[in-house]
């Protein structure tokens, strides 16, 4: 029974020695004691916001290649703006950053614009070495999209520099 209590009076004495060595910014650490009152956590340091969901369509130009639909083009623009995280690189309105190109021109640096087959292997496998940009794409950008969700934002990319709007 003796050495619990020992035991017992040892950390009490153990956390009353560290509370008082403990000094935040210059400041004696609070008391232990039932005198000191709850002070509320620090706020968390402030994050960039996230783009809010995107609700509008894109324009769809004439003549998809085969395979793609107005539906995929837009569900590509939400992905684009949202999971797929393209923005944060290429930009909210898609016309590129010291990052990323701009893909609302017909400007091609890392594919065949021409061939939305060249789209989806491009986001799919990344750009390890881009022509004109500081640092490697990843590959899906980084992101965890699906192969089905990277067909949608190729569709999206390749609207974007035939005509479409961001």
């Amino acid at each position: 029974m003796r050495s619990v209590e020992w035991t017992r009076w040892i950390a009490v004495a153990a956390l009353a020695a560290v509370a008082a060595g403990c000094k935040k910014g210059g400041e004696e650490a609070p008391s232990t004691t039932a005198e000191t009152t709850a002070e509320a956590p620090a706020p968390a340091p402030e994050q960039p916001a996230a783009p809010a969901p995107t609700t509008t369509t894109a324009a769809v130009p004439a003549n998809l290649p085969p395979g793609v639909t107005a539906d995929m083009i837009n569900q590509g623009r939400e992905i684009f703006h949202g999971a797929g995280n393209c923005y944060t690189c290429h930009g909210m309105d898609a016309k590129g950053t010291t990052l990323a190109p701009d893909l609302t021109d017909n400007q091609y640096l890392n594919l065949d614009g021409n061939d939305y087959n060249a789209y989806v292997t491009l986001i799919t496998n990344g750009v390890p070495q881009p022509k004109q940009h500081p640092a490697p794409m990843p590959p899906k950008g980084g992101s965890n999209i699906t192969d089905e969700q990277v067909k949608a934002v190729a569709a999206y990319e390749w609207a974007l520099s035939h005509g479409g709007t961001p």
